[in-house]
């Protein structure tokens, strides 16, 4: 089992050496997350699986909770999905990737990641991602007046349905078609990306 680098000796681990050890240790997480969930899996299971010392986990990522942000800053479809394409079809791309989901694609880890969303480490890691990766990235893409609060309707949009999926499965809005279903949360992320106007001096 590799050994977490020398210190105080003036021995270095060569920078290849660093990377093939990092590289090794998201995969076995990505494999062990995506087989056995975020909460049952432990440092020392990755460290076991990836043949290194636990230690390194926490030398490279900090926590299994900083390994899991980096996976999903690497593999993540944000914040990818928001700049991929023109702005106008925005609302279109955010509808079709929401719809997806509530039918259960995604990727085998994003799933896996789904049955553990009451794990209090994960909701961390997706809170930060929640602003890292969609909405300053959507802020710095739409580039316009008003454009935090336009991206944080957005993410309430977004969180909403997110929410839904995972706790009741989103049932109900499965059993709509989906061509329509698609429709209908394209058009509410359009009116989120609507212009506010001027204030009605007359409104109370």
């Amino acid at each position: 089992m590799e050994r977490p680098d020398a210190t105080g000796s003036g021995a270095t681990v060569p920078t290849r050496r660093r990377e093939v050890t990092r590289e090794r240790i998201l995969t076995s997480a990505k494999e062990l997350f995506a087989q056995e969930g975020f909460g049952s899996v432990s440092s020392r299971m990755i460290a076991s699986h990836a043949g290194v010392n636990v230690a390194l986990i926490n030398r490279y990522f900090g926590s299994k909770a900083g390994l899991l942000t980096e996976i999903l800053r690497e593999d993540g479809v944000f914040p990818r999905l928001i700049t991929d394409g023109p702005v106008e079809e925005l609302p279109r791309r955010l509808a079709e990737h929401a719809v997806g989901r509530l039918h259960g694609e995604g990727s085998t880890l994003q799933r896996a990641l789904d049955h553990s969303a009451g794990d209090p480490d994960l909701q961390a890691v997706y809170q930060g991602r929640l602003k890292s990766a969609f909405i300053e990235p959507l802020i710095e893409y739409l580039g316009r007046e008003n454009a935090e609060v336009h991206a944080s309707l957005i993410a309430a949009v977004w969180l909403g349905l997110g929410r839904v999926r995972r706790i009741e499965g989103g049932e109900a809005l499965r059993g709509q078609e989906r061509t329509r279903l698609t429709a209908r949360i394209q058009a509410m992320l359009e009116l989120c990306l609507e212009d506010f106007g001027a204030p009605d001096p007359d409104d109370p």
